[in-house]
């Protein structure tokens, strides 16, 4: 293979649709592209602009790093620089793939190699003004090695009239690019933490409990937004002046914070489940369930205390849920008024049954729903009962 390349234009048209390149992510498939994400920190963008600047001492202009990591499969990570005008643009970034997978075709294992390319080469990328396929060649360098189990590959792109990279210059590059693998590395981590929070975020946010991770001061290592409109309302938690998570009742205030700090401190093997309830001014009340919770490895230094807010008790439930029970409609009914009225009687007034009929339905109801007590009925219906374990129920009483 000769030591200079000549790409020809079709990349500027072409999108590449192999399934072996494009498996695994959403929008740019096997690639992981970091010009692409947002993180609340824009760290890829910082990490870009700091390249971008080191790089133009070599003259480079732009470049295409890819890392696989050691057992990662098809996924790479792609970090590209210097190519602001295609952020956001999901079809020049696969050409720029497809271009850089079709380099490393050509090039196969040399670690090191020169090519040239025209400037239509990026005009998809660049805007129309670079599409005259007879202007002249820039040069590029390719560099590729592994570092620690990581596939380092990089294409390093000068603009026409720059001179070909020199001894000197593939040196440096060489020596930069292990550096740059490990920027992209650590963005990419940055960046699918980002993704796993958010993503954890969102499951919280699809059941209407408000939940908050607190540190043994009741400083918020995470809110859902349940949990953060909650405290905006400042009617059973409030931000303290300290940032801390506090009750808004000054009576209640003392026994939360003691319970938050022994749940985050707490031996492994004696967690704390606290419950207490929170009142406010109006005279609505809402459950507070104060659990010990740590990380999945066990890690002492990551403890702290789960806090769980309960919504108001529900007693109506979906007619399919219901239905999934096993229970008929005429129990349906039954159950409906019964769980909303203050007595059996009430009930069967409301159903238009006698009271033997009336308990009757109550004791099918019952055995089909595996529950002996009034209070564990209400329970099963409302979700007002965190089943942390069984010995935790509160005392119920027979009807």
């Amino acid at each position: 293979m000769s030591a200079t390349m000549e790409f020809s234009t079709h990349y500027a048209e072409a999108i590449r649709d192999d399934a072996h390149l494009f498996e695994g992510v959403p929008a740019v498939d096997d690639h992981d592209v970091m010009m692409d994400r947002s993180p609340p920190v824009d760290v890829a963008a910082n990490t870009r602009r700091l390249w971008h600047d080191y790089l133009a001492q070599f003259d480079v202009t732009s470049a295409i790093l890819t890392v696989a990591l050691p057992g990662a499969g098809p996924q790479r990570h792609a970090f590209l620089i210097g190519f602001d005008q295609i952020r956001g643009d999901a079809a020049a970034t696969r050409r720029l793939l497809a271009m850089m997978d079709d380099v490393w075709t050509r090039i196969g294992e040399q670690s090191v190699h020169h090519f040239q390319f025209s400037g239509a080469l990026f005009g998809a990328a660049h805007g129309p003004a670079d599409l005259d396929a007879d202007g002249p060649l820039h040069n590029g360098i390719a560099i590729q090695m592994k570092r620690e189990g990581k596939a380092i590959r990089a294409l390093f792109f000068r603009d026409g009239g720059a001179a070909h990279f020199s001894d000197s210059d593939t040196a440096s590059l060489q020596s930069i690019a292990p550096l740059l693998a490990e920027s992209a590395t650590g963005v990419a981590q940055l960046a699918q933490q980002s993704q796993r929070s958010a993503m954890l975020e969102g499951m919280f946010d699809r059941v209407s409990m408000a939940t908050a991770l607190l540190s043994a001061d009741g400083q918020p290592l995470f809110l859902n937004s349940a949990a953060t409109a909650l405290v905006e309302q400042r009617k059973w938690l409030i931000r303290a002046a300290d940032g801390t998570i506090v009750a808004a009742n000054p009576a209640q205030a003392k026994q939360l914070r003691e319970s938050i700090r022994r749940a985050a401190t707490a031996a492994p093997d004696a967690p704390v489940e606290d419950v207490f309830r929170l009142d406010c001014r109006d005279g609505e009340w809402r459950l507070a369930y104060v659990i010990s919770a740590k990380s999945r490895t066990g890690d002492s230094t990551t403890r702290c205390a789960m806090v769980i807010i309960m919504g108001p008790g529900k007693v109506d439930a979906p007619t399919s849920l219901l239905e999934a029970l096993g229970l008929l409609p005429s129990e349906q009914r039954f159950l409906g008024h019964f769980l909303k009225s203050s007595s059996l009687c009430n009930a069967a007034e409301g159903c238009g049954l006698s009271e033997e009929t009336a308990r009757t339905y109550l004791k099918r109801v019952r055995a089909k729903l595996g529950v002996h007590r009034q209070m564990e009925l209400a329970g099963l219906i409302s979700g007002l009962v965190l089943p942390l374990h069984a010995a935790d129920s509160p005392a119920l009483w027979e009807r």
